[in-house]
Parts: C-alpha cells; structure tokens; sequence
C-alpha cells in the first residue's frame, strides 16, 4: 500500500507491492513496460485529517533509447484517469507532476503511462526483442502545501 511515507520499488524475484499490467518481469531495481501502454494499480492509505491541497506524483524512470535514431521517447502520465502531463525522456529523471489529492482512492488507484515512441532493442541491432518503453525504478506520492 502507497502512503504519503514511503514509496514503490521493484526487485528481481519479488512480487511488487502493486498490480503491474503490461510490464515484463521485475528486474534487479526496476520493471520494463511492455511497448506502449501499462498501468500500476495500487492502494492508497487515505488520511483522515484533511492533508493540503496538493501533492506530488514522483517516478524515478527513463526509457529505451539508441542514441544513433532514437535519443529518447515521449511519455505521457495518467492517474485515475486525468492527464497529469507528458515529457521527451533522454536519461533516468525523477518525474514530478503536481496532483489534486482528491483524485485519490483508498481502493485501485491507477497510475498509466503510454510511451507512444516504444521500441525493440532488435530493431537497433541488438539480441533482446522486447518491446520497450519506461523503465520504473520507484513511485511515489509526497503532500505539498
């Protein structure tokens, strides 16, 4: 369960705390996307105090790339079906986008990322046929104001 105290990671051989839809296996500290569209399904510990009047959606991710002809991809973000904004990923960076808490659910929160530019290693040469688009190392929700 995600509170505004901790966060999501993901180990080799361990189940992740989350429901992960179309991703490939946890690898040592991060998951792949499996091509262009996944989701993360996850609970959420609801204070019950009011708790301000923003908060942060930070992932900690990149995504494939072959500097040669694909320097990077574009990733748009999703929770609970509002848009929270997009970014042209070239290296690992801790992605903020500010929320209204109020989107929250105790229940299936779910966080999607679509990464339209996906791609396969194979494609550029090289062994793995993945498809390929965010790389998640850690989610995290954090209360701001």
């Amino acid at each position: 369960m995600l509170t505004f105290d901790n966060f999501i990671t993901f180990t080799k051989d361990e189940d992740p705390p989350v429901v992960l839809r179309n991703f490939w296996e946890t690898e040592d500290g991060f998951v792949w996307s499996r091509g262009r569209w996944n989701e993360t399904m996850f609970d959420f510990d609801l204070p019950r105090k009011p708790f301000g009047t923003m908060a942060e959606l930070i992932l900690d991710l990149d995504v494939y790339k072959n500097p040669e002809n694909l320097p990077g991809q574009n990733i748009l973000i999703y929770l609970n079906g509002l848009r929270l904004g997009s970014s042209f990923v070239v290296r690992r960076f801790n992605y903020i986008a500010p929320f209204d808490p109020a989107i929250l659910r105790s229940v299936e929160n779910i966080l999607a990322i679509d990464t339209p530019d996906s791609a396969s290693p194979k494609d550029h040469g090289m062994s793995d046929s993945r498809l390929l688009g965010v790389q998640l190392f850690s989610i995290q929700i954090r209360k701001i104001g």
